[in-house]
């Protein structure tokens, strides 16, 4: 595993489609303001840089029938952005990856999975208002952004779930936590729950109740995985409460206080050595509609603030 105390902060401006546009121009920002952040919390980060990508253009690119948008050039720009984790992971760091859209948490656990030693399963902890479970089936031309978690899972195109060299699948179904999920099309919420993900919808997240569910939850993936990786999407937040999600997000959603509470109890149990983090990405901000970057610069900060605990001498 790489060293719990050293973060290596990286950007990837990945916008899979113009569905998502907005999203490339929040990569960046959100990794300035990170490692500003982790250097005022105590925390010892290195400014890995922006993984350098191969362009968005202007239109969306289908290939042909059953193929996803834009296919050729996500794939190549998850083959960087894993690349350049794996990197982090071999020189000893905690690789926290800033996009662009939710697919970057692809290119995430592809890295992971090629720079770390160990085989043992890896768990994923999903903050996403979207439950990102379409096929090319469901919504052709598909966007590659919606079908992110059956990606990870083994499902689609060879050429989008072979992303790392020694795992396939990316992630178990049954080492899955998705929590804050509100949107999903009807074939996609059918499919979802006869998988064996763990499904915490944010009305099973409020208050302490909540916060109880959601440790019994992050229990039993512990128990089965060494090493979670956390995954945060703009589109988890309530849009009245963080209005810069990319897209149109329905309203409900986390609100903030229960979303601190959630990542508070992380870095308790990352203090702890409950749980390992082995990596983090966060997705899902339009940079046009936070022109002056605060809520951009909110994120970032809570996203470090899951190693807050580390700080206070815990070893």
């Amino acid at each position: 595993m790489p060293d719990a105390r050293r973060l290596a902060v990286l950007s990837a401006p990945l916008r899979s489609s113009l569905r998502t546009l907005g999203v490339e121009a929040s990569a960046g920002p959100l990794r300035t303001f990170a490692v500003a952040g982790a250097s005022l919390l105590g925390v010892e980060a290195t400014d890995a840089g922006e993984v350098q990508l191969p362009p968005p253009g202007t239109d969306d690119y289908v290939a042909g029938p059953g193929v996803p948008k834009n296919e050729g050039r996500v794939r190549e720009s998850l083959a960087a952005i894993s690349a350049a984790v794996a990197q982090a992971v071999r020189a000893g760091s905690v690789p926290v990856l800033f996009g662009g859209d939710s697919t970057v948490v692809l290119g995430l656990l592809a890295g992971l999975s090629d720079g770390r030693v160990s085989t043992d399963r890896c768990g994923l902890l999903a903050l996403d208002g979207a439950a990102r479970f379409q096929t090319p089936a469901d919504s052709p031309p598909a966007d590659l952004a919606s079908m992110v978690l059956s990606l990870a899972t083994g499902h689609g195109p060879p050429s989008m779930t072979h992303l790392g060299r020694n795992r396939f699948p990316l992630v178990q179904e049954s080492d899955i936590i998705l929590a804050g999920v509100r949107d999903a099309l009807p074939a996609e919420a059918t499919a979802l729950v006869q998988t064996r993900m763990t499904l915490l919808p944010p009305d099973e997240l409020a208050g302490t109740w909540g916060l109880a569910r959601f440790t019994g939850a992050l229990g039993k993936l512990v128990r089965t995985t060494r090493g979670v990786v956390v995954h945060v999407d703009a589109s988890v937040f309530d849009p009245k409460q963080f209005p810069v999600a990319a897209g149109s997000p329905s309203s409900g959603g986390l609100s903030g206080p229960d979303c601190k509470r959630l990542v508070d109890e992380l870095a308790h149990w990352d203090a702890e050595h409950t749980i390992q983090i082995a990596g983090i990405s966060v997705s899902g901000v339009d940079a046009r509609k936070d022109p002056g970057g605060v809520r951009m610069h909110e994120l970032a900060a809570l996203s470090l603030r899951i190693f807050q605990g580390r700080t206070d001498g815990a070893g």
